[in-house]
C-alpha cells in the first residue's frame, strides 16, 4: 500500500497489511475458478440454492470493490465493505441452518419495501408541499400491501418492525451460530466499528500507521468473512462431489499469500492435489 512516510513502522505495518490484501485476491482468484464458473453452469436451482446465490454474488460483489481499495486513505470505505461482508457471512450460514430460511429472506425483502413505501407516503402526507412524485410508491403499496401484511402477520406474528429475517439481533445470531462467526462478532467486528460511524473515537490523536493497521484488521475480517461464505456455497451447491479437493484449494488459496518461498507455495499446491 502507498505511504506517505518511509518510517520503519510504517514500511512494516504496510508490508503486513499487503499480505491480507493479497490474501483477499488469492480468495477471488479461487472463487473465480472453482466455485462461481460451477454454479453458473448449473442448470436449475431450488428456491432455496437461488436466495444462496443471491447472497453469494452480493459477497463478491462487495470483494471486487475491496480489491479496488488499496490504500489506507480508503480505510473507511474499506472497514464499511469488511463489515457488510461480515454480515453477508452470518447471513449465509443462517440460510444454511435454519429450516426453509429462503421463505423468511425472501419475504423480508418485500415487507422492507412495503415499509419503504408507507415512510415516504406519510411523510408526503404530513408534508404535501415537498415535490416528490409518490406515485410509484402508493401503487406498490395499493397492489401488494394486504398480500405483504398479511405474510408478515403469519411468519412474524405480532412483530411490527422486523429488523432482519431471522428475527435475531446480530449478536444473537453470531452466538447462535457460535464458532467462528462468535469470536469474530467479539473481536474483529467491534474493532473497525470505529471507522464505519460518525464521531472520532479511532480518529483523534491517532498516528498515521494506525490507518494502515485497522486496514490490516478489515481485511482480515474480509478474508475470514468470504472464506466462510464460499465455505457455505461449496456446502449448499455440494460443489466438492465434482471437486474432492475444493476446500483443501481454498486452504491452500488462504496460506499461500503468507509462505515466503517458493517452496512453501509448492508444499501447499501439493495439499491441495495441484
Amino acid at each position: 500500500m502507498p505511504d506517505p512516510t518511509p518510517d520503519a513502522a510504517v514500511t512494516a505495518a504496510s508490508s503486513n497489511t499487503e499480505r491480507f490484501y493479497t490474501q483477499v485476491k488469492s480468495l477471488h482468484e479461487f472463487d473465480k475458478i472453482e466455485v462461481r464458473c460451477v454454479i453458473d453452469n448449473l442448470l436449475s436451482k431450488t428456491d432455496d440454492e437461488a436466495c444462496h446465490l443471491a447472497t453469494y454474488v452480493r459477497t463478491q460483489s462487495n470483494i471486487e470493490s475491496l480489491l479496488l481499495l488499496n490504500a489506507s486513505k480508503h480505510v473507511q470505505a474499506i472497514a464499511m465493505i469488511a463489515r457488510a461482508l461480515f454480515e453477508l457471512a452470518v447471513d449465509s450460514r443462517l440460510l444454511e441452518t435454519i429450516p426453509n430460511a429462503w421463505i423468511k429472506a425472501t419475504a423480508h425483502a418485500e415487507v422492507e419495501k412495503l415499509r419503504l413505501a408507507n415512510r415516504i407516503i406519510n411523510f408526503k402526507r404530513a408534508n404535501p408541499a415537498v415535490t416528490t412524485d409518490t406515485e410509484v410508491y402508493q401503487n406498490y403499496i395499493d397492489q401488494n400491501a394486504v398480500r405483504i401484511t398479511a405474510i408478515q402477520e403469519s411468519i412474524w406474528p405480532g412483530v411490527k418492525k422486523v429488523e432482519h429475517w431471522s428475527g435475531m439481533t446480530l449478536a444473537v445470531r453470531c452466538a447462535t451460530l457460535k464458532a467462528p462467526f462468535d469470536q469474530m462478532y467479539a473481536e474483529d467486528y467491534p474493532r473497525i466499528s470505529w471507522y464505519t460511524h460518525p464521531g472520532l473515537t479511532g480518529i483523534s490523536n491517532v498516528p498515521f500507521v494506525a490507518f494502515i493497521h485497522v486496514c490490516a484488521y478489515a481485511y482480515n475480517l474480509a478474508v475470514k468473512s468470504y472464506e466462510q461464505s464460499l465455505l457455505t456455497v461449496i456446502r449448499v451447491f455440494k460443489l466438492s462431489k465434482g471437486n474432492e479437493h475444493i476446500e483443501d484449494r481454498l486452504g491452500a488459496a488462504m496460506k499461500c499469500p503468507f509462505a515466503d518461498t517458493d517452496e512453501q507455495k509448492e508444499v501447499l499446491r501439493k495439499q491441495a492435489g495441484l
